[in-house]
């Protein structure tokens, strides 16, 4: 059964206390307080209203005395992004540009980056939504392959077999113990899903190799956020290494196909 505990829309994410440019100002002064508050992009404002935005990369090539005005662009309708979006959303559109603005009565009202991927409301939101699929894909085993230990295609190594046995056997000792299953890991719980044609098939998922391709990277986000771990290690895409906003999509979605798969 799915459920919507909680939600995390750009609102949530966005940096709220959205610090103006004047137009008049100066490139170099104006960069170096850029660089000091660790902001990458800033609206620029005329006095009444917002007229457009720099960004410091940009200020770095330019003469330092020279009015931030002749460098600005222009807010587009491509830049802004509603309060409201979903976080299906965000993940989307940070996958194809680094940064949107958020607005209402005519002021820019805040600022989302791909770096605001790492704070408290993703992480929230992604352990509610991979504990909720965590579950699910208990209850999958456990309906679909009950005798999954011994199975040859999962092929468990002798070690994450000891440490569930005895995970499992605590708990009987306090007379609250519940099914093998309920004590792997989620590394472990996805290697049975993927490994047993049952229980991928279940997930709506094409083969075995490629559940396990999917799960590969979710298994990592879920690591990232159980260790608050950055979620998001690689804000510029490329060749760098390090989780991308395109990679925590993927994993995302995955959760989400399954989720529905699920229900």
């Amino acid at each position: 059964m799915d459920r919507d505990v909680y939600q995390c829309t750009a609102g949530d994410l966005a940096t709220r206390d959205v610090t103006y440019k004047m137009e008049n100002e100066e490139a170099g002064s104006v960069e170096q307080t850029m660089a000091e508050q660790g902001y990458d992009v800033a609206p620029v404002h005329d006095g009444n209203q917002p007229i457009g935005y720099i960004e410091r990369e940009g200020l770095s090539t330019v003469s330092d005395s020279s009015p931030i005005s002749d460098h600005l662009r222009r807010i587009t309708l491509d830049e802004i992004i509603s309060t409201n979006a979903t976080f299906a959303d965000v993940l989307e559109a940070l996958s194809e540009d680094p940064f949107y603005f958020l607005g209402g009565r005519n002021q820019v009202t805040g600022i989302l980056t791909r770096a605001d991927l790492n704070t408290s409301p993703a992480y929230i939101y992604l352990y509610d939504r991979i504990s909720l699929l965590e579950g699910q894909l208990r209850e999958v085993v456990r309906e679909n392959a009950p005798e999954w230990m011994d199975a040859p295609a999962v092929d468990l190594h002798p070690e994450v077999r000891e440490g569930i046995q005895e995970r499992y056997e605590q708990a009987e000792r306090a007379n609250i113990e519940l099914d093998p299953v309920d004590y792997t890991q989620f590394s472990t719980l996805a290697k049975v899903v993927w490994s047993i044609e049952d229980c991928w098939q279940r997930c709506d998922f094409a083969s075995g190799d490629s559940a396990n391709n999917y799960f590969e990277d979710v298994v990592d986000v879920r690591n990232a956020v159980a260790h608050s771990n950055l979620l998001v290690e690689n804000t510029e895409g490329g060749l760098m290494n390090g989780r991308t906003v395109s990679i925590l999509l993927e994993a995302y979605d995955t959760i989400e196909q399954c989720l529905d798969a699920l229900n």
